[in-house]
């Protein structure tokens, strides 16, 4: 494993362990973004691996919901920290222009 990738993988743990206080904003306002991906499901297919790379984790969650959304090999898949943290080690080691559809494709 890289040393980007460990240390992607340990700065999303952080993330996803700091946010225990956050759950019950965090839930209104993704209730919001599950919104905003459903119509921005096409903008999200023109993210790179190099834009998705520096988002923070609700930002990464949206914009792969809004992947899954418009992957037929995805369907059903219910996206959860881990599938995020999977594809966040996914577009570490990826070229930085490698679509964020392909590297969520190759993961479901």
């Amino acid at each position: 494993m890289s040393k980007v990738a460990i240390i992607a993988a340990i700065a999303a743990f952080i993330l996803i362990a700091g946010c225990g206080g956050d759950d019950d904003e965090a839930s209104d306002s993704g209730a919001t973004g599950a919104q905003g991906a459903t119509g921005a499901a096409g903008s999200a297919t023109d993210i790179t691996a190099g834009d998705f790379l520096p988002k923070l984790l609700p930002e990464k969650e949206v914009a792969i919901e809004a992947v899954v959304a418009t992957e037929p090999g995805c369907k059903g898949l219910s996206v959860e920290p881990s599938f995020v943290l999977v594809v966040s080690d996914a577009a570490s080691k990826a070229d930085p222009d490698t679509p964020l559809s392909e590297l969520v494709a190759a993961e479901c």
